[in-house]
């Protein structure tokens, strides 16, 4: 994509700005997640071939932002849903995006119209006693396998490098079965949230982002996440987890060392307009 990924970069920094000055307006704690993260310790900035910006939000002030920005006026091109407010979005996730700013992915079997965005992922709690924390483990793959094959062919990357065997022989039912059919999405993300969202969040020591790409990784004890941290992050800061090292390190291994160029994970975007070019 070369310019154009860089122009989306930039708008989606745009778009962190704002989400920034709204949670600071309404004291909502979040945190950079996963390349985001990364990107901003590693490269003071987006990582060069990384094309979004992911950003967790503990469960309270996830629900208290959605209806904020459910609320309020964004911008002449900025909006925000969730598949509660948006009946044909169909990720667990919030959604805000600038339509200024026109892509297509080309990731999923379906290529999907969309526009240059962040996801808001809530952090949802898990129980502090290990028993029950590993049954609910299982509870919610089983519950997000479900889903992503309720969906399959607008969820599922099926080309995605790395993939561990049992993920390539989920992809290999869903491309040559009917199983699709057998579940309905919109229901399967209810369970989800109902699941989720079942653990008091203020009695429990661990915080999990279980509907990102590294699902159970991204399972944290509350100490890790502090009251965060800021980080450089281009022109700007982000707030990270307090402890970076271990998050990241727990995330993807020796995470100071760039993958190789065939091992980079991208969603395979296709710049259709940029409203500001044409002016």
């Amino acid at each position: 994509m070369g310019d154009s990924l860089r122009q989306l970069q930039l708008k989606e920094l745009e778009l962190l700005k704002l989400f920034q000055k709204i949670c600071a307006e309404h004291n909502i704690s979040y945190f950079a997640l996963g390349g985001t993260l990364l990107g901003a310790i590693r490269h003071k900035g987006f990582i060069p071939w990384d094309d979004d910006i992911d950003v967790g939000i503990p469960r309270p002030d996830y629900d208290r932002l959605c209806k904020i920005l459910e609320s309020e006026k964004l911008g002449e091109n900025v909006r925000f849903f969730t598949f509660h407010s948006n009946e044909e979005y169909i990720r667990y996730f919030g959604h805000l995006e600038d339509t200024s700013f026109k892509i297509v992915r080309h990731d999923k079997m379906k290529a999907e119209e969309t526009y240059a965005w962040i996801d808001l992922f809530p952090l949802d709690a898990m129980p502090n006693n290990s028993i029950l924390r590993k049954l609910k483990v299982y509870q919610v793959l089983l519950l997000r396998a479900m889903f992503r094959f309720s969906g399959f062919d607008r969820l599922v990357d099926v080309n995605k490098k790395g993939r561990p065997l049992h993920e390539r022989i989920l992809v290999w039912v869903g491309l040559h079965t009917p199983v699709q059919k057998l579940f309905n999405t919109r229901k399967c993300l209810k369970w989800l949230e109902k699941a989720l969202t079942s653990s008091d969040y203020e009695k429990s020591n661990y915080l999990v982002n279980a509907m990102g790409a590294y699902k159970f990784r991204e399972m944290f004890h509350k100490k890790y996440y502090g009251e965060g941290k800021m980080y450089p992050f281009e022109d700007t800061e982000i707030r990270g987890p307090i402890d970076y090292d271990f998050v990241c390190t727990q995330l993807y291994g020796d995470y100071m060392t760039p993958p190789k160029a065939d091992d980079r994970n991208h969603h395979a975007l296709e710049t259709v307009t940029n409203d500001e070019s044409q002016n």
